[in-house]
């Protein structure tokens, strides 16, 4: 169980073993800063050049991970048929520090809950 100061929830990662990739589907940005883009073109084992221009857009002047729609979802281009994470080890910083956003701060549990099964009460 992972809890974060200033949360009201607690989080309880294990819930990922058995999540159908719920935080990872939808409408949303993942934005990337110069370390996730070096870790996950090294780990795809491609350029920085190429992984900008295959896997990224521009969103509020910042690079983002592109979205894909398969069968009417739009999700992450990571996120594979059995919806697990491609990247998972060099996964970015944002994707890291989920569920512990400034946004999600202040929600109350009950409004949190469909959002990923691992957001529990402390």
């Amino acid at each position: 169980m992972i809890e974060k100061e200033g949360f009201k929830f607690c989080f309880d990662e294990k819930s990922c073993e058995t999540c159908q990739g719920l935080c990872c589907i939808g409408d949303g940005f993942v934005f990337l800063n110069e370390n996730d883009i070096e870790g996950i073109s090294l780990y795809l084992g491609i350029s920085k050049t190429e992984f900008v221009k295959t896997y990224t857009r521009e969103a509020y002047g910042k690079k983002a991970l592109i979205d894909l729609v398969i069968k009417g979802e739009k999700r992450c281009v990571f996120l594979n048929d059995s919806y697990r994470c491609e990247i998972y080890p060099k996964r970015p910083k944002q994707c890291k520090e989920f569920p512990f956003w400034e946004n999600l701060k202040e929600k109350k549990i009950e409004n949190l809950e469909g959002l990923c099964p691992g957001i529990v009460v402390c």
